[in-house]
């Protein structure tokens, strides 16, 4: 019989038997690299490594996460760790992969039948009090003859028809008439169920079939175009993915098919593809895309809102692979001089064999001559392709193309935008991958042990706390149809920098009165990362930061929520006035952002000790980076930019707590000269004279 030692790896855990690499078994179980103690009958003690050791193993497995027989000995030979050591380490790694991964599934999965419970109760409800669309009257109605009801809709019917007649006639005055796509059946009428009207493409409530049949049709041909742009020897393979010049060669037929339409000045076609390792299951995933609600909070600062407008029968039989949904929603910038993009496009989704799947998204009517607004984008076959990799990890291949109007963009922005950057593959594939790590880590991960006196409870709410002030930071600069504010003319304002006010009256979470937002966009000769880590570090804060009154700072919490993209969220305490500053960070391809708010005190300490975060006072400010887009030297235009970054500078304000008060010239005027004056400082201490 084995001694207990043997059953036990290098780091103290039960190896994963699922795991093994190479054809070897991974029952065969050395726990370290001496001899086994068995004369003895005693356990041995597991070996630890050194904090080194483990952060070079973790930094591995980020990139390769089935090391090779001759990739193990290097690196053991790199850590001073025996072979044996190495791949008992990555076999349990992964087998915690798998199991925070299932977890994490299984949480999802209890959500979705919490939330289809109450979809059920609230159907229920609706179907005592629905009535029908044609003649008004309550469905519920058993007591009355089946004869009577048949002539009522019958009589409801010929009115419409003879309304129609009528409404032909020049002399006739106008009449309410019912639209003739409404059939004659009773269905719900309760507000509270499908609150959002499904509208179809011919102005009508309802799919017919030849819409479905059509919005079927361009699916499928839009899968068949991205099945050949997810080749690699296609010309995304041949170019950067994120340069300039995949464009001409990718949508050289768009061109083609569109030589006789007529195309507004401005007109621009966008592609660009990017591939990379998702923390996150296959199916998972596929029901994110497929869930609006869901996917809006995955990619929040991508995405201020979104609704499903129809979902389109295809025959499926109610499962995920063939579903499809027409879909609106807004696309942004974090920047005042980016105007958002409107958008609506199908999504289908299928799956092309066991553990592979795609997500695809296509504009219905790909006019350009509906671009020259600039508000509205066509979104040629866009998606990705998802394929299931071991122990809870996804390869996602993201593919995006537009086509856009860029007269109406700002001259700084249209670099980034037209190189695929900025509402590229690049920035939705990061995006996806910090929020998948993010919510790994932290359904893995016991929270209170992150920040010493803080519960598991009050470290969820902080959390969610930070989430709320970062989303609100978004809204008080590109203003979405989602929200309140509404933008203000100032008299000679400062170029590129736009204020907006709203007022608020009973909004939980937010200061009562009016509220007033600045923001301005900057060209920063540095590169990202530098001007990153120049905000984000404490020790310079005292140089931008007028709150802090050159007061030193002490952290007081720290939750690492996604590590590879630098996610940190911190409680900061300046010394001196004992104020209190909420900040969330992170830097990775999709941008960097440093956003913070002042909280007070005992709110805080009531939500660190476990109690809601909703009613906490926010009025978030801060940085939003991302590169600027210009080419380097080689003609590529990388994260990180060509030497430069764009910087936009976020501000929230409380001007008064009377709703009513007028806000004047004057004091927005001050708010100018703060801006202004925290833009000049950075410059200054990065040394920039422009």
């Amino acid at each position: 019989m084995n001694e207990q030692g043997d059953d036990f790896d290098a780091v103290g855990n039960i190896p994963n038997p699922s795991g093994a690499e190479n054809g070897e078994s991974d029952h065969m179980i050395d726990a370290t690299s001496g001899d086994n103690d068995q004369d003895g009958g005693r356990m041995r003690r597991a070996h630890r490594h050194t904090a080194y050791q483990t952060q070079e193993l973790e930094n591995f497995y980020l990139e390769n996460p089935l090391p090779t027989e001759d990739q193990r000995y290097e690196l053991g030979q790199r850590l001073n760790m025996e072979p044996k050591q190495v791949k008992f380490w990555f076999q349990n790694k992964r087998n915690q992969m798998k199991i925070n991964s299932d977890r994490l599934e299984n949480i999802t999965l209890r959500e979705d039948h919490d939330r289809l419970l109450l979809t059920q109760h609230q159907l229920r409800s609706a179907m005592l009090h629905c009535s029908c669309n044609i003649c008004g009257r309550a469905t519920n109605c058993g007591d009355i003859d089946y004869e009577v009801q048949k002539l009522i809709v019958e009589n409801t019917i010929l009115e419409r028809e003879i309304n129609q007649l009528y409404s032909k006639i020049p002399s006739r005055p106008n009449q309410m008439l019912v639209s003739p796509s409404q059939p004659p059946h009773c269905s719900s009428s309760n507000p509270g169920i499908n609150a959002t009207p499904e509208l179809g493409l011919g102005g009508g409530t309802r799919t017919t079939e030849k819409e479905r049949s059509m919005f079927l049709d361009l699916a499928i041909k839009a899968l068949k175009e991205l099945l050949e742009l997810g080749e690699m020897d296609c010309p995304f393979g041949k170019i950067d993915s994120r340069s300039s010049k995949a464009v001409s060669l990718i949508n050289e037929k768009y061109k083609n098919a569109s030589n006789n339409v007529t195309k507004p000045p401005g007109h621009v076609v966008e592609a660009s593809r990017e591939i990379g390792l998702v923390p996150m299951t296959c199916l998972t995933l596929v029901k994110t895309f497929m869930d609006t609600e869901k996917w809006v909070n995955v990619f929040a600062p991508i995405v201020p809102v979104a609704s499903t407008r129809k979902v389109i029968p295809t025959g499926s039989g109610g499962t995920k692979s063939g579903s499809l949904q027409l879909i609106q929603a807004e696309f942004q910038v974090i920047s005042p001089l980016v105007p958002k993009r409107q958008v609506t496009f199908l999504r289908y989704c299928k799956e092309l064999r066991h553990g592979l799947w795609v997500v695809v998204d296509v504009t219905p009517d790909q006019n350009p001559t509906l671009l020259s607004d600039g508000g509205s984008i066509n979104r040629l076959p866009s998606g990705l392709f998802i394929e299931d990799m071991a122990n809870g990890y996804s390869q996602v291949t993201w593919i995006e193309q537009a086509e856009y109007n860029e007269s109406h963009i700002h001259p700084l922005y249209q670099p980034l935008i037209g190189s695929g950057i900025g509402l590229g593959a690049t920035r939705w594939l990061a995006t996806l991958q910090r929020h998948c790590e993010s919510l790994s880590t932290l359904s893995s991960t016991n929270l209170a042990e992150i920040s010493p006196g803080l519960s598991a409870k009050g470290a969820s709410e902080v959390v969610k706390l930070a989430q709320r002030m970062t989303l609100n930071y978004y809204t008080g600069i590109t203003s979405s149809s989602g929200n309140k504010w509404e933008k203000i003319q100032v008299e000679n304002v400062v170029q590129n920098m736009s204020f907006m006010i709203r007022k608020n009256v009973n909004e939980p979470g937010e200061p009562t009165g009016i509220l007033l937002s600045a923001a301005t966009s900057v060209w920063f000769p540095v590169k990202q990362k530098a001007l990153f880590a120049f905000l984000s570090n404490p020790s310079f804060r005292h140089v931008w930061d007028t709150l802090t009154h050159n007061a030193t700072m002490e952290e007081t919490i720290r939750i690492q929520k996604a590590k590879r993209h630098g996610n940190i969220i911190s409680l900061l305490k300046f010394a001196g006035n004992g104020m209190l500053v909420l900040q969330e960070i992170w830097n990775d391809a999709s941008g960097a952002m440093v956003v913070y708010s002042p909280v007070e005190t005992n709110p805080i300490e009531w939500v660190k000790r476990g109690g809601e975060s909703d009613y906490v006072q926010l009025l978030p400010s801060g940085f939003s980076i991302i590169p600027d887009g210009v080419p380097d030297r080689k003609g590529k235009s990388k994260t990180g930019g060509g030497g430069g970054c764009l910087l936009t500078f976020g501000l929230q304000l409380l001007f008064s707590s009377n709703p009513t008060a007028e806000l004047p010239q004057g004091y927005v005027k001050n708010v100018e000269v703060l801006m202004v004056h925290t833009i000049s400082k950075i410059k200054s201490a990065l040394h920039i004279y422009t």
